[in-house]
């Protein structure tokens, strides 16, 4: 069992480590990764978050589940993945401050 902050701790190297993947043009490499992220990490968040606010928790698991695997997919340009990733960790500082009173 694994606290949330050692949890979004994880999202956020996953996703630092998605976009250098992506970057060297490794694809499959990123999309594995963006995947633990969510499979591995964020459900384990989906719970708590609920909680505490519904609509960030759902917002997120789109955006991390679906779009970011989108844009993974699609071979977007470097800049959109990574204005996704800063929207994520936005809504993970967010989640931070909830998980942690």
């Amino acid at each position: 069992q694994r606290e949330p902050a050692e949890l979004i701790s994880t999202i956020r190297n996953l996703l630092n480590q998605t976009m250098v993947e992506y970057n060297k043009q490794n694809y499959t490499g990123a999309a594995n990764l963006a995947d633990v992220a969510y499979i591995d990490n964020f459900e384990f968040l989906e719970a708590p978050l609920a909680e505490e606010d519904e609509q960030l928790m759902e917002e997120t698991e789109i955006t991390l589940r679906e779009d970011l695997s989108r844009l993974i997919e699609e071979r977007a340009q470097p800049q959109q993945i990574q204005e996704l990733i800063n929207e994520i960790n936005e809504r993970l500082d967010q989640a931070e401050q909830l998980l942690s009173n």
